[in-house]
This record gives structure tokens, C-alpha cells and sequence, in this order.
């Protein structure tokens, strides 16, 4: 990182010492980073090489430098009373190292003396380190400001009656270091966090791959994932799987109405697969949730070892969606297309023994039989039958009575009619 020296032409006064303005933490997304969400605000603009530095100034440069102990001493006393300084996050071995490096490079920055690289790296090293050690960045800003108030008292300090004048035409100067330094810290802690957040989601898209694949009988497995997603194991949750063509679809609704619940998307078997949390108490998913997205739902999971199961039931659902959805579909909508799906050979065994009797009659004649058992059965009323064909009744009730028939099969007795019903399906699922 380059840190070119600071400016003495004079800028507008400073926010006072003892009232920084502290930005607020920012807010990281749980699927992925966005590098332009997380670039941080601009460096100050600093002029080029060569600033003269008054020699007032310098003077006191190297007095504290001198003394940097004390400098440090100061400010371990004020900083430690704000909470993750305290020892509870930083160490005080690892907040008295820093504390030396940051006040030794904003010296040297304020004096125009040579650095090192190792020195022009403390900032960024200081911003990464805060990160992985989990410290707020508002707090990190907080005390990384401090550092102005501790150096312009030494300064007061070291400096006589006559020479405040001088002093104080170099508070800018002071105060650009700090700043300069607190904008790269801050820029270095959100290219850490970045780092760590797609770190953790590749972290657990393999651990929830492994989950998905298992049986959901390793309970450390269970625990792992139940911790990774911080989520209780014995929590209910909604699972979904989305085909190729709507992934889309359920990413925008999870990024537009799952906001602030615990839910994960993952690719798996070629499908995208959603897992989330269902609100306590709650005993199906929310419609509101998927209203629109062509999808396969599979069972409540009741608790984390149950979603592989769940998985699958929606996998194959999903597997026998043929573009008509227009929303989701549960399994006790689709059994029988995925049990025709799975006869094999049987299937075509059942299709030809009950719909051969159709076989003889022109293609358009066929179909519109099929069309009025397949009203008929979605209501059993023969009334409900006419209006959704828009034809008379005793048109619909010729057309049952010719396919029974043909085909030996009277849609009228349940029984018979669900053996129709299941025989069109795998009529259907025959390949071209």
C-alpha cells in the first residue's frame, strides 16, 4: 500500500477530537459479496511528494517519537474503557504492539519522515487483523480516532506559550495523517471481511452438500451444520428445489421475502435447493414465501437431520415438472406422476391394458375423451364438467359412457377412475 506524505495546505477545520464522526458497520450479504458494496470510502487526496513540513513540528516529531512509550501508555488507558478493547477481543499484548506500530507510522506520516514498507503496511494490517478478530467496525473507527487526540495532546504538552501559534497551523496536518490512516484501515477491514464472508458461504455450500447427500443420521454432521447456518437442529424447516428455468425465479423471491430468515440456496443433483427456517409454530410454508415460483416443496423437515429427506421427496417432484406450474407444487399434488415415473417397464404395461381400447379411434376423437374423463374426474360433477368444456350435458355424459365402453374402465366409481387417472399419466410420461 502506497501512503504518500501528508499535506500542510490548509483544509477546513476538523471534526474536535473528543467528537469524532464514527460511520456505522456495514451491512455484509450471507449468499455473496459485492466488491463494489464493500470498496470502502476513498483515500483522502494527498498532494504529491515533497510537502514542507514546518520545523516546529518536526521538532516535536522526534521528541515523541523519543518517547513513544508514553504516547502508547495514554493511549491504552482511554482506549481499553471501550468494550472489545478491554481484553474480551483484542489481547492487551497484541493492543499495545499495534498501538506502538500505528502511533510510530502517524508520527513519521505527520513529520514527513522516511518509511518502510513494513511501516506503510500498518494500516491494512491493522484493518484485516480487526476483522478476522471479530472487533465492530464502528468500534475498530472509534478507537482508531483516538489517536488524533492523544498525539495533539502531546503536542500541547511539549509545546511552550510562544510556539502555539505555529502548532496550531499543523493541526490540519496532524489530523490528515489520522484520518488518512483511520480511511485505509477501514478499507483494508472490509476487503478482510469480503474475504471472510465468501470464505464462510464456500464453507458451508460443502458442508450442506454433504448434509443434502447423507441420510441426516451423522448427528456431528447435523451439529456442524446447524452451527454453520446458527440455527437450532431440532428447528422446522421449508424445502424447496427449483428446475433450471425458475432458479431465477426463487432467487428473487429468497433475496425479496426471506430477508432477515436463516436460508440457504445450494446447488445440488442440478437443481437449486432451498432450505429455511419456518417461523415457530408454523406447520407448512408460508405461501407468501414462494407465491409465484415454479417449484417443487417437499415435506416440513422437523429438525436439520430430516432435510436430506425432504430433499429428495422434492427432488423428484421437481424431476417430473413439465414447465405447466405456476407455482409450487407439494407432493401430494404430483404422487402420481412420480409413481409413474418409477413403475419402469410397468408403466407402458398399464397405459397399453386400460387405454387400448382408444387405440381404433381417429386422434382428435381420442383426445376429446380423454379431455372430458379428465374434467370429469378433477370434480366428479357433471354440471362443473359442462361449464369447463362448454358443451351440453348429455354430450358429456355420452362421452363417459363411450370411453367406458371402449376401454372396460367407468370414470364414474372412484376406483375405477383413479386407474384411468393413473393409466393417462403414464401415457404421458412416455418417452417421444
Amino acid at each position: 500500500m502506497h501512503i504518500p506524505p501528508v499535506s500542510d495546505t490548509p483544509r477546513p477545520a476538523p471534526a474536535g477530537p473528543t467528537d469524532p464522526v464514527v460511520p456505522s458497520d456495514p451491512v455484509v450479504p450471507s449468499d455473496s459479496a459485492d466488491p463494489a458494496a464493500l470498496s470502502g470510502p476513498p483515500a483522502p487526496a494527498t498532494p504529491g511528494p515533497g510537502a514542507p513540513v514546518p520545523p516546529e513540528l518536526r521538532a516535536l516529531v522526534r521528541t515523541c517519537l523519543d518517547d513513544l512509550d508514553t504516547l502508547v501508555g495514554r493511549y491504552l488507558t482511554e482506549v481499553t474503557a471501550l468494550e472489545g478493547y478491554d481484553g474480551t477481543t483484542v489481547a492487551p499484548d497484541d493492543l499495545r504492539e499495534t498501538a506502538r506500530d500505528c502511533f510510530e507510522l502517524l508520527l513519521r506520516l505527520i513529520g514527513g519522515l522516511p518509511l518502510s514498507e513494513e511501516q506503510r503496511g500498518v494500516p491494512e494490517r491493522l484493518g484485516r487483523r480487526r476483522a478476522r478478530q471479530g472487533m465492530p467496525l464502528e468500534r475498530l473507527l472509534q478507537a482508531v480516532r483516538m489517536d488524533f487526540r492523544v498525539l495533539w495532546t502531546a503536542f500541547l504538552e511539549r509545546t511552550g506559550p510562544a510556539e502555539l501559534t505555529q502548532l496550531t497551523r499543523g493541526a490540519v496536518r496532524v489530523w490528515e495523517a489520522v484520518e488518512f490512516h483511520t480511511v485505509h484501515v477501514h478499507a483494508a477491514y472490509l476487503d478482510q471481511v469480503a474475504v471472510l464472508a465468501r470464505e464462510q458461504e464456500r464453507e458451508r455450500t460443502a458442508l450442506m452438500g454433504r448434509l443434502l447427500s447423507s441420510d441426516g443420521r451423522d448427528q456431528q454432521l447435523v451439529a456442524q451444520a446447524a452451527t454453520l447456518l446458527q440455527v437450532g437442529a431440532q428447528s422446522d424447516f421449508a424445502v424447496a428445489v427449483a428446475h433450471p428455468d425458475s432458479q431465477q425465479e426463487m432467487r428473487r423471491a429468497v433475496s425479496a421475502r426471506l430477508t432477515g430468515r436463516v436460508s440457504h440456496l445450494q446447488q445440488h443433483n442440478g437443481m437449486l435447493v432451498l432450505v429455511a427456517q419456518l417461523p415457530h409454530g408454523a406447520h407448512a410454508v408460508p405461501e407468501p414465501w414462494l407465491d409465484g415460483v415454479a417449484c417443487a416443496v417437499g415435506p416440513v423437515a422437523r429438525g436439520l437431520s430430516r432435510v436430506p429427506d425432504a430433499v429428495r421427496v422434492a427432488e423428484a417432484v421437481a424431476a417430473t415438472m413439465d414447465g405447466r406450474a405456476a407455482g409450487p407444487v407439494r407432493p401430494e399434488d404430483a404422487w402420481m406422476p412420480v409413481a409413474a415415473a418409477r413403475l419402469g417397464p410397468f408403466a407402458d404395461v398399464l397405459a397399453d391394458s386400460v387405454l387400448a381400447g382408444l387405440e381404433p379411434l381417429a386422434p382428435h376423437d381420442r383426445e376429446r375423451l380423454v379431455e372430458t374423463v379428465t374434467a370429469y374426474c378433477a370434480t366428479g360433477s357433471i354440471t362443473e364438467t359442462t361449464r369447463t368444456l362448454y358443451c351440453h350435458r348429455n354430450t358429456v355424459l355420452k362421452r363417459l359412457g363411450r370411453f367406458a365402453e371402449l376401454t372396460g374402465y367407468h370414470p364414474v366409481r372412484p376406483a375405477e377412475a383413479a386407474t384411468v387417472l393413473f393409466a393417462l399419466e403414464c401415457a404421458r410420461n412416455r418417452p417421444a
